[in-house]
């Protein structure tokens, strides 16, 4: 009995250090990414009250009530529930990049009347617009490129599994390049 005592007292500092330790980690992640569950890899608020369509130089507003609305907002949703980074994808979208989009291929563009939070340990800010190429310039790379106010920002989130998405826009007979899902992110 007083064997285990005196182990258990030499064990106890260890334990505790390993505690600290793990609660530094731990809210140092927090205030880095200003998110309490950092650890999840997932989104919250993610099901877009409107969304826009830009095929060809066609823009195409899809709301409720609009017949296609519902199924691509669901799979906007499965798809961008989970995601496949740890920081944010570097690259942002230039106004050449944005009037080609304007111009020519396909892109999907939600909208949130409340911020989407990315749990994740990217600072990802509170975005309440997302542009989804899904032909063109970025397209078959299951990014979501984040803005909020009329604008976009640097750095895009990568869906873990764009292809619900993807697979939604085809069968609505928009054309998808890819409906299998992103390689896995080396960020």
């Amino acid at each position: 009995m007083m064997k285990q005592q005196s182990y258990w007292r030499v064990l106890q500092p260890f334990i505790w250090m390993g505690i600290f330790i793990v609660a530094v980690f731990y809210l140092i992640n927090v205030f880095n990414t200003q998110n309490w569950f950092w650890f999840r890899n997932d989104a919250v608020n993610v099901r877009p009250s409107r969304m826009v369509i830009f095929q060809d130089g066609e823009r195409i507003l899809v709301q409720p009530g609009h017949p296609d609305f519902i199924p691509l907002a669901d799979a906007a949703e499965q798809s961008l529930s989970h995601i496949n980074n740890s920081a944010l994808v570097d690259v942002g979208l230039s106004d050449e990049t944005l009037a080609d989009y304007a111009a020519a291929g396909l892109i999907l563009e939600l909208y949130y009347d409340q911020p989407i939070t990315f749990n994740s340990m990217a600072r990802t800010g509170k975005p309440t617009q997302l542009l989804i190429p899904v032909e063109g310039r970025h397209a078959g790379q299951g990014l979501a490129f984040l803005g909020g106010n009329g604008r976009w920002w640097v750095g895009a989130v990568r869906m873990a599994d764009p292809a619900p998405l993807l697979t939604a826009l085809a069968q609505l007979g928009y054309t998808a390049v890819v409906t299998e899902p992103a390689a896995p992110a080396t960020n």
